[in-house]
């Protein structure tokens, strides 16, 4: 039949021809019927056997012609085995939608619609395209392959509506035929790889023979009206079937075999841009089939796309080997392979922390020498599952089936390549193997332990809150550590995963516990630099250090607080030399600026989390002199010791389940320089009291002369010191100033007659700055000052910074009570500071609200303080009011016992009443005498009263 048109449609209303026996071997003994297209190569397929339903069949090309053939004619008469009806008709390509796609004819508009001539109410959210027809793109069926019938060739389907198609689709299909459906994907884009998936969502455009029965034969397959997808061997009964490889050729791994229809077939996705279906067809057939609602024959499928990034494990790059080595430093997500893997598959993921980054210059004399590893692997389990692709309620077939395992060391040797693959070591190898079994390692080796086993029934541990976008870090107990570097993922599969997918998905972390320096102190991350160069020999390099990058340090391991203490000896005549970079402080709004009163940085905003720079010219004795603090970048920064040791503290507090070593750090060097000469002299005094003279000249000054001073107090004492002065603080910073990184100092100096200023270092986390007077001046105005912790509870945050020392072989658990003062001069001065041990009353023995009214004999009322007994009375005001000079305080007398002064008093009454009883009775007698004098006459002789002794 020829025809100007597309194709042609042939609906065979009844068929009978011969007898049908078998779709493989000798299936029509009596004769056949075969169709033949034009410029098509003869397949040879063949059918016969009877046939009441309708059957239909759409050509290929413009041209076909069928061929019947009779061999036996059937010689009783009601045992006919010949007949038939035929319908044709010939179809433009337009109507043929369900094969090449399009929009149909009668959705089609028999005009063009006119433009609205008057103005469309919008405002309703009406619809204005609803005149815009879209017209459905039609299929891309692929380049049919020169001198083939049905081969087709696919590439780039990531741009085009591609369609696997059977031969004649939605007709029957022809039989003794094989077809191969090559897809590729060219063009991909920078570092992605691409994945092919071969998939149809909707079961009524597949169906393709899957039974020898000519009839349903029980009442399952009467119920279901053959709606029903078999696979793999369920196929070979008719050998009709399709099969999808993981490459370009017949040898690749199968990934997927399905037959019948009804029902949706599930993904079948490549490992690579290249995939290959083959459709093969049994040498004969008949057109009569079990009872089924489905009008279509054959099958249609669709192309998708997809990329995924090209250095990541979800994807297999060595087809028969599921093998990955993720090495490295870092931290990432672990998923199931992204691609359709065969039956009795094993996917190894060898996790390793290692390295990469090859040598970085630093001095290998402060690095750990480990003896245990230097990483540990934290690995997670957020989710893992099995399920069906057909049916997600079916129940395994057998009781954990596929599962994965978690092995506690390496399942075999590292090849030693940086690839994830690893493929060149073993290309040797992969040459030699047949099938994904063959390559599959065998039982791990005995430094390797099975800690945890998931699988559908069963999942150990796992940390699923991790899937919220939002969620705090993995716990310990929610997670796996490993012991040593290396962890192995075993995912173990019996069957293919495009019917049974296995989905998983889990964190990784390499934990790296190196810390540069030495070990010193408590704290698990306070180390230790020493100079080890002689006098001789030239100084060392600079030595690169940074913060800890331990993950369980931090908060998302589990720790809202970190402190960390690096302390730096140099050797006589040398100094330290710090710089400092890359100032990570968790985005918390806190800048480095410069401070008003003195030539060194503060942190100004939010200080929880700094790096804090301390001149020590005591060594361990007394409070670090704080010299800078630094939250964010300084351009370069650098700082040099005045004596031989200096520290610098890393404190974070507060910190969040998502704060790490990422959020807040910092990365430095030392090094120890030579200095001209050293410092005579230790600038420390002590005693129960003291006078200080602080004082700067315009000649200049040396260095030593410049260095801070010290007042240690005696064990278990406090130290009270005045400063004829004011206090003088450092300004506050809005928003504006720290969100513009605004570092330069303030003026200040309207609030200061002297530039000079006199700093007081107590302990805290920031000097104490007075604007000092000179002695003798009209307007007395003092500033006292008293050791931490005497009338005050200590910050917290000082307390967490700047906790005791931790020497390695001594711990101090006492606060530090020393004060240190320093002169930051400018101009001509010189000022006075005196000081004053104190010490608390011992508690009385009553306890009760009398419990602090014990003795204390030598008390300074105004401080609620005890003093030295050696500065009381000694001539010299040494309480602020003078209490312990008072006449009350000072006089032998009134410091004698009580009994005594008891008697005294007594024998001082007794005095003074016997001298009174005797005045009065001379004055009685006096009185008496004159009375009589006064009775005499005037001739009596008058007698001299001086004369009178009484």
């Amino acid at each position: 039949m020829a025809g100007e048109f597309t194709f042609h449609q042939i609906l065979f209303d009844s068929f009978t021809l011969g007898r049908f026996t078998s779709f493989t071997e000798d299936g029509c003994p009596d004769g056949y019927m075969q169709i033949q297209e034009a410029s098509r190569p003869q397949v040879g397929g063949s059918w016969c056997g009877t046939s009441w339903g309708p059957s239909i069949y759409y050509s290929e090309t413009k041209s076909i012609t069928l061929i019947i053939r009779l061999l036996h004619l059937s010689k009783e008469q009601n045992n006919y085995n010949f007949d038939f009806r035929m319908a044709y008709k010939v179809l433009r390509r337009e109507y043929a939608t369900v094969r090449y796609g399009g929009t149909p004819p009668s959705e089609r508009p028999f005009f063009k619609l006119r433009p609205v001539p008057y103005p469309v109410n919008t405002s309703r959210g009406e619809d204005t395209n609803i005149a815009r027809p879209t017209k459905t793109p039609e299929y891309y069926l692929g380049d049919l392959i020169s001198g083939t019938y049905c081969s087709r060739i696919f590439s780039d389907c990531d741009r085009k509506k591609c369609r696997l198609q059977s031969p004649n689709f939605p007709g029957v299909y022809p039989r003794n035929l094989t077809c191969y459906y090559a897809v590729r994907q060219h063009e991909v884009p920078q570092g992605k790889h691409a994945l092919i998936v071969v998939k149809q969502p909707n079961g009524q455009l597949v169906s393709i023979r899957s039974q020898k029965a000519l009839y349903a034969t029980n009442q399952q397959e009467r119920g279901n009206s053959g709606r029903e997808l078999k696979f793999w061997q369920q196929c070979d009964e008719v050998q009709d079937y399709v099969t999808v490889y993981d490459g370009y050729t017949t040898r690749d791994p199968v990934i997927l075999r399905f037959c019948g229809g009804g029902v949706s077939v599930p993904e079948a996705i490549s490992s690579g841009p290249e995939l290959l279906v083959e459709f093969t067809t049994s040498p004969f057939g008949t057109f009569l089939q079990p009872a089924t609602s489905l009008s279509l024959h054959g099958f249609q499928l669709e192309i998708e796309v997809r990329f995924v990034d090209q250095q990541s494990p979800t994807y297999a790059k060595n087809k028969r080997a599921c093998e990955f080595w993720i090495r490295g430093t870092g931290r990432g997500i672990l998923e199931h392979p992204q691609h359709s893997l065969p039956p009795n598959t094993t996917c190894l993921y060898h996790m390793q922390g290692i390295d990469t980054s090859g040598p970085s210059g630093r001095n290998i004399i402060y690095r750990r020498q480990f003896s245990a590893p230097r990483f540990r692997v934290w690995f997670s389990v957020l989710k893992f599952y099995v399920t069906n692709a057909l049916n997600p309620h079916l129940p395994e077939d057998e009781y954990c089936g596929s599962h994965l395992n978690i092995w506690d060391g390496p399942m075999r040797i590292s090849p030693g390549c940086s690839d994830i693959f690893c493929d060149k070591d073993r290309s040797v190898q992969m040459s030699r193997a047949t099938s994904p079994q063959s390559v599959i390692v065998g039982r791990p080796p005995t430094n390797a332990t099975l800690v945890a086993r998931f699988c559908r029934e069963r999942a150990p541990r796992t940390c699923e809150h991790a899937l919220l976008r939002k969620s705090r870090a993995c716990a310990r107990t929610e997670s796996f550590l490993s012991k040593g570097d290396s962890l192995t993922l075993e995912l173990k599969l019996t069957q293919g995963t495009a019917l049974k997918p296995v989905f998983f998905k889990a964190l990784y972390e390499f934990v790296d516990l190196h810390q540069d320096g030495e070990p010193w102190g408590r704290g698990p991350c306070s180390r230790r630099f020493a100079s080890r160069s002689f006098p001789e020999a030239p100084s060392d390099p600079p030595v690169t250090f940074s913060s800890p990058r331990d993950v369980f340090l931090y908060g998302r391991g589990g720790n809202r607080n970190i402190s960390c203490t690096y302390r730096f000896e140099a050797n006589p005549g040398e100094a330290v030399r710090l710089k400092i970079w890359s100032v990570r402080s968790g985005g918390r709004l806190c800048r480095s600026v410069h401070s008003a009163h003195s030539p060194w940085y503060r942190c100004g905003g939010e200080i929880t989390a700094a790096v804090r720079v301390f001149d020590r010219p005591w060594k361990d004795s007394g409070p670090g002199v704080l010299r800078d603090c630094l939250c964010s970048d300084v351009l370069d920064y650098e700082f040099t010791s005045s004596s031989t040791v200096a520290e610098l503290k890393f404190d974070v507090i507060n910190m969040t389940a998502v704060d790490d070593f990422r959020s807040f750090g910092f990365e430095a060097s030392v090094e120890f320089v030579r200095v001209e000469s050293g410092c005579e002299g230790t600038h420390r005094v002590h005693g129960p009291s003291g006078e200080l003279l602080l004082y700067s000249s315009i000649m200049g000054m040396d260095r030593c002369d410049q260095r801070p001073w010290l007042i240690d107090p005696s064990p278990g004492r406090y130290l009270y010191m005045k400063i004829e002065g004011s206090v003088i603080k450092e300004p506050n910073l809005d928003n504006f100033t720290l969100l513009n990184n605004i570092t330069v100092a303030p003026d200040l100096r309207h609030m200061c007659r002297t530039q000079n200023r006199i700093a007081v270092y107590t302990g805290g986390l920031a000097p104490i700055y007075i604007c000092p007077q000179p002695p003798h001046r009209q307007e007395e105005q003092s500033v006292e000052i008293f050791s931490d912790g005497w009338v005050k509870e200590v910050d917290p945050l000082a307390r967490h910074v700047l906790a005791p020392a931790p020497s390695p072989d001594h711990f101090d658990l006492d606060w530090p009570r020393s004060l240190s003062v320093e002169l930051i001069a400018v101009e001509s001065g010189s000022y006075f500071i005196t000081w004053l041990e104190l010490s608390r009353r011992q508690p009385s023995e009553h306890g009760g609200v009398f419990a602090l009214s014990g003795d204390c004999h030598y008390r300074c009322p105004s401080i609620d303080a005890c003093i030295s007994s050696a500065l009381w009375c000694d001539g010299i005001s040494q309480c602020p009011d003078g209490e312990d000079e008072r006449l009350t305080q000072c006089s032998s007398f009134m410091n004698a016992p009580f009994h005594y002064i008891t008697g005294f008093i007594a024998f001082v009454g007794c005095i003074a009443f016997v001298v009174v009883a005797a005045t009065r009775s001379c004055r009685r007698r006096h009185s008496a005498l004159q009375q009589r004098l006064k009775s005499f006459s005037s001739d009596t002789a008058i007698f001299d009263e001086k004369e009178v002794i009484c």
